[in-house]
């Protein structure tokens, strides 16, 4: 009796351990570790757009905002994002002549990078033609860039940009890579360094794919 009592209680603890395992592979996978991520350098203090490559995670090269640097890097694929002091463009839709399929999806406020996930159908938003007022002379210049930002500029009850300007951080961006196959999160966490030069930008990076 005490034999079979013995063999019960063994079946028994097997099954409830076999529960166990099967609950444990049936769990979702826990969010991406922060840990995990780079924290990357980009020096754009110059009025010159740095070109920068996810796969790599270093700068492809330099271009001036004109016709003919614009034209040169339009028809690349080997670039991700570029940086010209806070703002930004990706290799997506007025910014490619070859097709790229870059873009980038802006996460809510109140997401922390840590548990940034890309909702079902994120849509990821190509870069556009923005018409900007020139600074230094009258007018308005056209521009092609992304509609994220390295920082945000404080603004007024009206809309207008405080002066002199209030810098605020950027919320956490998705940004696809040019062939349309990697996706990264981005946090943005320098803009200005310890000796106040503006450019001086640091970022995590995380692959989300």
């Amino acid at each position: 009796m005490k034999r079979q009592l013995k063999l019960l209680a063994a079946l028994m603890l097997t099954g409830v351990l076999s529960m166990a395992t099967s609950c444990d592979n049936n769990k979702k996978p826990e969010a991406e570790n922060p840990e995990d991520a780079q924290e990357l350098a980009v020096s754009a203090t110059d009025d010159l757009w740095h070109y920068f490559s996810f796969t790599t995670g270093a700068e492809v090269g330099k271009g001036a905002e004109d016709a003919t640097d614009n034209a040169a890097w339009f028809a690349r694929k080997d670039w991700d994002i570029a940086f010209k002091k806070s703002a930004i463009r990706t290799n997506s839709g007025a910014a490619t002549t070859v097709g790229a399929q870059g873009g980038v999806y802006t996460f809510a406020e109140d997401v922390t990078f840590a548990n940034a996930n890309l909702p079902n159908g994120a849509v990821f938003v190509a870069d556009k033609v923005v018409k900007e007022e020139a600074m230094g002379h009258d007018g308005f210049v056209e521009t092609v860039k992304s509609e994220a930002t390295v920082i945000l500029f404080k603004k007024n009850a009206a809309g207008e940009t405080i002066m002199p300007p209030v810098y605020q951080k950027a919320p956490v961006y998705a940004f696809r890579t040019a062939d349309g196959l990697g996706i990264y999160k981005v946090e943005f966490t320098q803009y200005k360094d310890a000796e106040g030069v503006s450019g001086k930008i640091l970022f995590n990076v995380l692959k989300m794919n």
